[in-house]
């Protein structure tokens, strides 16, 4: 060692000149941070990308992993991008882009969805479709909270195209509502099942629910925790035609949910059963015809604000009595 050099101030030298070269380092590598927005694409995406605008991921999935919760994924280009489990908060949005699809086999689903009361999932513009081997299941939801579905198709499934399973237990509410979608050829079209306690709230608008070969439209509150359980349904403006069973709503079970449900300006057509009412089912500005059996209310009660066209069923066309204007 040359005279006055000090060892220890060496040695500390060289560490500081290695944790500085450590810190550029690890400066220059890509960030795998969660983002706000992310991105998927066919055409160019990568699921090792980070999912940002410029380097967007392959699936949905990866996505959905690197996403904030109450985040979003848009879809960039058309192409099928892979079923999905969501956990969080969270929307999948394409706006007119061509199919985002996803395709389902093997008793698979294609998009399922676990999340807590106070989450909010968003569907918009997305296809899920069965292609055999087992088939599959469209969209089910499981817990709490809110499923907002918009503007998708659902085709060829051998299970359900839509599964709402309500079951949460905590007392508060559960929300659905489905806009301009298209369920064609499932096993079922839409389930709504209360499972827990508490209310859920669907709205039904716009939808198109044609040869699904058991239920068109179905809400059960069967299995419900506790007596005062309610279910609130609303579909309007919907085509439901050549079913098995049209819209039914089904609930007498020991601790089953109260039903109420309005049909306004709906198509009920070329189902082997039109209407069946458990609890408490209203029918205005609708055509029910060309089906086996119009309606039955055996544990229910069907009523009807006086304004619909009932014709040409199998049954005679019975008619629906009609709700006492005060």
């Amino acid at each position: 060692m040359k005279p006055g050099r000090n060892p220890v101030h060496t040695a500390a030298t060289t560490l500081a000149t290695a944790g500085c070269a450590l810190v550029l380092c690890l400066a220059a590598m890509p960030a795998q941070a969660q983002l706000a927005r992310t991105f998927v694409s066919a055409a160019i995406g990568n699921d090792a990308s980070d999912c940002s605008r410029l380097a967007p991921c392959r699936t949905f999935q990866r996505a959905h992993d690197t996403t904030f919760a109450n985040g979003e994924i848009t879809v960039l280009d058309p192409g099928g991008y892979g079923a999905v489990t969501i956990a969080k908060s969270i929307s999948i949005i394409n706006d007119g882009v061509g199919e985002a699809g996803v395709l389902v086999s093997g008793d698979g689903i294609g998009i399922e969805v676990e999340v807590a009361a106070t989450d909010t999932v968003s569907v918009r513009g997305l296809t899920v479709k069965g292609i055999g081997f087992g088939g599959g299941g469209g969209l089910f939801f499981l817990g709490g909270g809110t499923l907002r579905v918009e503007n998708c198709v659902f085709r060829d499934l051998s299970l359900s195209a839509i599964n709402f399973e309500f079951t949460s237990t905590d007392g508060s509410d559960g929300r659905l509502s489905i806009f301009n979608t298209v369920m064609v050829n499932n096993h079922d079209g839409v389930l709504v099942q209360h499972f827990g306690a508490g209310t859920v709230k669907a709205t039904l608008a716009g939808l198109r629910v044609i040869n699904n070969q058991n239920f068109g439209i179905v809400v059960n509150g069967d299995e419900a925790v506790i007596n005062t359980s309610r279910v609130d349904v609303v579909i309007t403006n919907s085509v439901v035609a050549q079913n098995a069973r049209g819209i039914f709503t089904q609930s007498g079970g020991s601790a089953s949910a109260t039903i109420n449900a309005t049909i306004i300006r709906c198509v009920v057509a070329n189902n082997q059963f039109g209407l069946q009412a458990s609890n408490l089912m209203r029918i205005g500005q609708s055509v029910v015809t060309r089906n086996g059996t119009t309606w039955t209310a055996a544990a229910g009660a069907l009523k009807s604000y006086g304004d619909n066209n009932i014709n040409g069923n199998a049954d005679g066309d019975p008619p629906i009595p009609i709700i006492p204007k005060k």
